[in-house]
């Protein structure tokens, strides 16, 4: 049985940690690590199981330091603690860009809270998050077969 990394590893698992490692560099862009993530299998943990196509689940929300609510999200499943597990046994992968859409107004997001590379985004963040990043799909004239092509 090989062991897997602990939340407090610092090396990083993927592409997403590889930007958040660099996250505190003076070189290191904000919008890499935005792209990364929206990019990116991320994790969220429910008490709740997918029971189908179109199941909703609870996911798992913490309190941030102020005492607001902030979704719990991880870049990789062995970045959830025990804790968090305790609370919520089932760890389950979506897109970012599916966090960023369907996360409430009133919600901000938290990504590995307690582990190595993380961060804490209020709930202004991800709507500027929602507002400036759109799918290649989403852009005006995206694959209009009118366009011509180069």
């Amino acid at each position: 049985m090989t062991e897997q990394p602990g939340i407090a590893d610092p090396t990083p698992l993927n592409d997403l940690e590889e930007k958040l490692a660099k996250g505190g560099q003076p070189d290191a862009s904000p919008v890499d690590v935005i792209l990364s993530f929206l990019n990116s299998e991320v994790y969220i943990v429910s008490s709740d199981s997918i029971e189908g196509e179109d199941s909703q689940v609870e996911p798992l929300v913490l309190g941030n330091a102020d005492g607001d609510p902030v979704l719990a999200v991880f870049s990789h499943p062995s970045r959830v603690d025990q804790q968090y597990l305790d609370a919520a046994p089932n760890i389950l992968g979506t897109q970012g860009a599916a966090i960023i859409a369907n996360i409430g107004e009133e919600l901000g997001m938290v990504i590995n809270p307690g582990a190595a590379y993380g961060f804490e985004i209020n709930p202004e963040g991800v709507a500027n998050i929602r507002r400036d990043f759109k799918r290649a799909d989403e852009l005006p004239d995206a694959g209009s077969p009118d366009q011509p092509g180069n």
